[in-house]
C-alpha cells in the first residue's frame, strides 16, 4: 500500500467511525504551516471530493507575535494561501499578540507560557468560528499526541484522559474534529517530505522546555524502543479502555 493510500485509509477512518462530516458543514482549519496541518488541509479536501458533500473548508493561519525573520515569514505565508487555493481551501490571516502574553507571563513567572498562548489561541479562534458562522474547528492532532497527552494528565493531572476524535463544545454549537487522530506522526512527516512542502519553523522560543517535549523525547528514547509492539498497544489501550477494571474514586 503506498504512503498517500494509507494516510487516506486510516482518515477515512477516522471521518466515518466517528462522523466528522456531513452536508452543509462549515468547517475551519487550524493551519499552523506545519506539517500535521498541512496534511490535515490536504486530505479533507480529498476526502470532501470523494464523498461528493458540499461543505465550505476555511483555513486560518495565525501570526502568534513571537521574533521571527518576518520577510521569510511573509514568503511562507503566501506559498501556505497557493497550497490552499490548489485545495480550493478557503485562506485566512490574521495577527495576535498571544505569543507576546505567553512571553510576558514567563518573564513575570505568573503561570505557564504555553497554557496562555493556547488559552488565547482557542479564544480566538473561537470568536472566528462564531464571526464566520462555522459548526466546525479542525485540528491536526495525530496518534502521538493522543500518547502524550494521555501520559502528560496521568503524570502531571492526575487522571486518565486525553484529547477526543471530536469533541462537543458550546451545547453542541461548535463540534472540534481532529481528522489525523489514527495516524502516526512518521508517515505524516514522510508525505510531507516526499511532497516537498514548505513547513513554518515554530518560532515559539519555549518549544523545546516544554513538559510535552520531554515526555515525547522520554517516550521516543526510552520506552518505545523497548518492544515494538509498545507503541501500538498503548494506542489499543486509549481507544479501548476497561472501565469495569478501573477503581473508583477514593480520594
Amino acid at each position: 500500500m503506498t504512503l498517500y493510500n494509507k494516510l487516506k485509509r486510516l482518515i477515512g477512518r477516522a471521518l466515518f467511525r466517528y462522523k466528522m462530516l456531513k452536508e452543509g458543514d462549515s468547517i475551519i482549519l487550524a493551519l499552523s504551516g506545519g506539517e500535521d496541518s498541512l496534511v490535515l488541509a490536504y486530505f479533507l479536501n480529498d476526502w470532501r471530493k470523494k464523498m461528493r458533500i458540499d461543505c465550505r473548508l476555511l483555513g486560518v493561519h495565525l501570526d502568534m507575535g513571537f521574533p521571527k525573520d518576518e520577510e521569510e515569514y511573509k514568503k511562507k505565508v503566501k506559498w501556505l494561501e497557493e497550497f490552499c487555493k490548489l485545495l480550493e481551501i478557503d485562506f485566512y490571516f490574521d495577527k495576535t499578540d498571544c505569543g507576546i502574553q505567553a512571553m510576558e507571563v514567563y518573564k513575570k513567572n505568573i503561570t505557564a507560557p504555553c497554557f496562555v498562548c493556547s488559552w488565547h489561541r482557542r479564544k480566538h479562534l473561537f470568536k472566528l468560528v462564531q464571526k464566520e458562522g462555522a459548526n466546525k474547528l479542525a485540528f491536526g492532532h495525530h496518534l502521538d499526541d493522543a500518547i502524550v497527552t494521555f501520559f502528560m494528565n496521568m503524570f502531571y493531572h492526575g487522571e486518565l484522559s486525553t484529547i477526543l476524535p471530536v469533541q462537543e463544545m458550546f451545547k453542541g454549537k461548535l463540534y472540534i474534529i481532529r481528522p489525523l487522530i489514527l495516524v502516526e506522526k512518521n508517515l505524516i512527516s514522510r508525505f510531507v517530505k516526499k511532497n516537498n512542502w514548505k513547513i513554518f519553523k515554530n518560532p515559539c522560543p519555549f518549544t523545546e522546555k516544554t513538559k510535552r517535549k520531554f515526555l515525547e523525547k522520554f517516550l521516543e528514547t526510552q520506552v518505545y524502543p523497548l518492544d515494538s509492539k509498545i507503541k501500538r498497544n498503548i494506542a489499543t489501550a486509549i481507544f479501548n479502555p476497561k472501565i469495569e477494571y478501573l477503581p473508583k474514586k477514593v480520594w
